[in-house]
């Protein structure tokens, strides 16, 4: 593994911006970059995405591999010699993996010229809000880099170390953030019939929501509704509450699915409010896209990781939690590959995580071999000319 490379992972760590204030870290993507020659770098995108392209100048497929900017809100322990040096903020998901192993296919690309087609690196702001991805996608900057197909890679922890997790269809499931607001009207404590209380509307919410959970992955209609914050008035003793609010993340297997479950969430935070004599507001906080991988990109992805000689790991379902590249799976033909980052790796986004550096390695080798494998032999699909 090149020492390069590892010294570079511990810098992105060291140095963590949230969601869309990458600025520094996008800077540091560039400043690294050029030391392999790309044909272009273009900043920018989006606010702070980079993409870095390799083209071979000969007629061939055209490739792209992302990896995400952005770190998270925690305060990091246990990690020494490059822990962060922003006390709020670390890589507690593996994104600076994620860019040094990206980078690592440059490097290679460098050393190991393409012979033919494009190869283009996507750097991308902010994944951790579900927002990185559609504007990434509506930015008229990124047009010109659309892909035959597009792959990136998530570590995952309680997976075997190396072991490549490769599924057609949906690999991650679709999550949104869902803030209902009821807004009644205050009352005396000791008068409260005078008033609109939200507060049995709070309770019967998180009731009725709970019964809509089908908690078995294996069942097509899979959901979950998770409340995540709930509040009720303020603590003034002489006041019964006005005001209230439940905060869900809910899931389901497809995006069909998410947006049934939310409509019928809606449907009781309505009823409830009529009943109360509530107004009630419903927003929309974060949203992912399920990951659908593409059965011939997945099939390609299959066959460079037996090349490469890893452990192949074909779930029954995919994972519960949410990933911004779905809108990238549903824009164009792609794979998300989960790489396992150890069965008793501390999980990601806890405060103790750091990604292993023996994975660099594993992902750049991936990536090169599914580019050795395509500009040797690639037909592009109908799909993959859709925009």
């Amino acid at each position: 593994m090149s020492e390069l490379l590892t010294s570079f992972r511990h810098e992105l760590h060291a140095h963590p911006e949230l969601a869309h204030a990458e600025h520094a870290t996008a800077d540091r993507v560039v400043a690294f970059m050029q030391q392999f020659n790309p044909t272009e770098i273009v900043t920018g995108i989006a606010g702070t995405g980079v993409v870095v392209t390799f083209d071979s100048g000969v007629e061939g497929p055209r490739m792209l591999f992302r990896c995400e900017l952005d770190a998270l809100p925690i305060v990091e322990t246990g990690v020494g010699g490059y822990a962060s040096v922003d006390a709020r903020v670390s890589h507690k998901c593996g994104h600076d993996g994620h860019m040094v192993m990206i980078a690592g296919l440059g490097e290679a690309l460098a050393s190991r010229p393409l012979k033919r087609g494009v190869v283009h690196l996507l750097f991308q702001p902010a994944e951790e809000t579900g927002t990185g991805a559609a504007a990434v996608l509506n930015d008229p900057a990124f047009d010109c880099f659309t892909p035959d197909f597009a792959v990136a890679i998530h570590n995952m922890p309680g997976f075997p170390m190396h072991a490549m997790v490769v599924k057609s269809g949906s690999i991650t499931a679709a999550v949104r953030s869902v803030v209902i607001r009821f807004t009644g009207r205050v009352a005396h404590a000791s008068e409260p019939e005078k008033g609109e209380n939200p507060s049995f509307a709070v309770a019967d919410l998180l009731r009725d929501a709970n019964a809509l959970v089908v908690a078995d992955q294996h069942d097509p209609d899979f959901r979950l509704v998770t409340p995540v914050h709930v509040s009720v008035g303020s603590v003034a003793y002489g006041v019964a509450a006005g005001d209230g609010e439940v905060h869900f993340t809910i899931r389901s297997a497809s995006n069909e699915g998410l947006s049934n479950l939310q409509a019928e969430i809606t449907a009781i935070a309505e009823q409830l409010a009529t009943r109360d004599g509530l107004a009630v507001e419903i927003d929309v906080v974060e949203d992912f896209y399920a990951n659908i991988n593409d059965p011939e990109v997945t099939e390609r992805v299959r066959r460079a990781a037996e090349t490469c000689g890893h452990e192949i790991i074909t779930p029954d379902v995919g994972m519960r939690a949410g990933e911004d590249f779905g809108l990238f799976t549903e824009r164009f033909p792609c794979c998300l590959v989960l790489l396992g980052a150890g069965e008793d790796h501390l999980p990601i986004h806890n405060a103790g995580y750091d990604f292993p550096d023996e994975l660099i390695a594993t992902g750049v080798e991936l990536f090169e071999q599914i580019v050795r494998d395509a500009e040797g032999n690639f037909e592009p699909t109908l799909r993959s000319h859709v925009s």
